[in-house]
Order: C-alpha cells, then sequence, then structure tokens
C-alpha cells in the first residue's frame, strides 16, 4: 500500500477505507457462540460439574460470583450494573441551585 498521509480535517476520502457494509455479519455467530459457553455448566479438573448451592453452576454465574467477591471497585459496579441496571445519568439545564443560566459577554450580563 502507498504512503498515505490522511488530511488535516480527520475525513479520508479513499474509498478503500470506508466500511461500507457496516458491522460484519459473523459478529451475530460470535455472539450467539458466547451466549452457548455462557450457559455451558462448568466442570472442575475431574471432569465433574461444579456445584454451587446445590446446582450445577455455569460460566455466567461464576464469573458474577467473581465479580460480585472482587476487591476490584470496576468488576463491583459492573456486577451491580448487570443485577440492577446502569445508573441514569442526571443532567441539569440551569444555574446553581436550580435557578437562571447568568451568561457575561463583554461585560454585560445576559440572563435565561
Amino acid at each position: 500500500m502507498s504512503n498515505h498521509n490522511p488530511p488535516a480535517n480527520g475525513f479520508d476520502k479513499r474509498p478503500a477505507a470506508i466500511n461500507r457494509k457496516g458491522r460484519p455479519k459473523s459478529f451475530d455467530a460470535l455472539r450467539e457462540l458466547a451466549q452457548q459457553i455462557a450457559h455451558e455448566t462448568v466442570k472442575d479438573k475431574a471432569g465433574e460439574p461444579v456445584v454451587v448451592e446445590g446446582h450445577a453452576a455455569t460460566v455466567t454465574e461464576i464469573i458474577l460470583r467473581k465479580w460480585a467477591a472482587s476487591n476490584d471497585p470496576r468488576l463491583q459496579m459492573a456486577f451491580v450494573e448487570v443485577a440492577y441496571g446502569k445508573e441514569a445519568t442526571k443532567l441539569q439545564f440551569g444555574g446553581p441551585d436550580g435557578g437562571p443560566i447568568v451568561i457575561e459577554i463583554n461585560g454585560s450580563t445576559v440572563q435565561d
């Protein structure tokens, strides 16, 4: 391939570099395979199913239990988000304490 320097604006007009087909179709197959693996029963070194609280544990269950017992806050937060959903993002459209927005431009004050 030739030495190509993209333009300064970040948009490259080379048609060969444009992904016209979007997400590859093989991704759906990958996701399906991952879900099959997630539902498999975990086996110990002897080939026996791992039993947790009276039932055979799945790969997903073992992962979630490791996340819940982890000392890593990122894994703990991921566990909570899986269990209870992601916290809603709160947006504030207003000034401090819910008051009006005050903008100062060239010494004059504009209030919305």
